[in-house]
């Protein structure tokens, strides 16, 4: 086979690097899920013990907390950019922004896990962060693919009635409940990402 022909059949090498950077950032996704769940089953098992930190769990056990919390969201980060790459040609202004309010949130949050100083400030902050990055995404999303478009759409509808209701602390316990289904759903949407970045993107 001559060079001419072995070039011809291989892909460019752009389309290439960015197969793997999208392959990476499915997986770091997938991995971000997985932090998800350990951690509220870790919390489930000592009823709310990660919440409240080493004081009511241990040292070790809460350092596992605070670990899990910040890498459901830094392995978020790469999934956040191979998003923004496959979408800002949509809509540049409003995918550029949302991306940008989607890292600091992101950012805030895992700051806070580390040093476990997630004041409700800081939480108020991320959560609105958070929704501005979903409804963002999820309203450019939705015409390449419309049923992750919705997820992340319903999943921002969410996370903005929870950063209100968290605003305006204390509310009724039963009003809380009604933004309950952002837990799930963020679990459901980091492997939904993952399994978005490993198809090919909509040309």
């Amino acid at each position: 086979m001559t060079n001419a022909h072995a070039s011809a059949s291989e892909p460019p090498i752009g389309n290439r690097i960015r197969h793997r950077e999208s392959t990476f950032a499915s997986a770091s996704a997938a991995l971000a899920g997985v932090a998800w769940i350990t951690w509220a089953a870790l919390n489930a098992r000592t009823h709310g013990g990660l919440d409240v930190g080493a004081a009511a769990v241990g040292e070790r056990l809460g350092r596992v907390g605070q670990l899990l919390m910040v890498g459901w969201n830094v392995l978020l980060i790469p999934g956040a950019v191979s998003l923004h790459t496959r979408l800002v040609a949509f809509a540049p202004e409003r995918v550029r922004g949302a991306t940008l309010c989607g890292i600091a949130s992101l950012l805030f949050w895992s700051y806070g896990g580390a040093t476990h100083t997630i004041t409700p400030a800081l939480e108020v902050s991320y959560l609105f962060l958070s929704a501005a990055w979903w409804v963002g995404i999820g309203a450019t999303a939705r015409h390449t693919n419309k049923w992750f478009g919705v997820l992340t759409l319903v999943l921002g509808a969410f996370s903005l009635w929870d950063a209100v209701l968290t605003a305006f602390e204390p509310v009724a316990f039963s009003l809380y409940l009604t933004a309950a289904p952002k837990l799930p759903l963020s679990i459901l949407w980091d492997f939904a990402l993952a399994f978005v970045l490993l198809r090919a993107p909509t040309r």
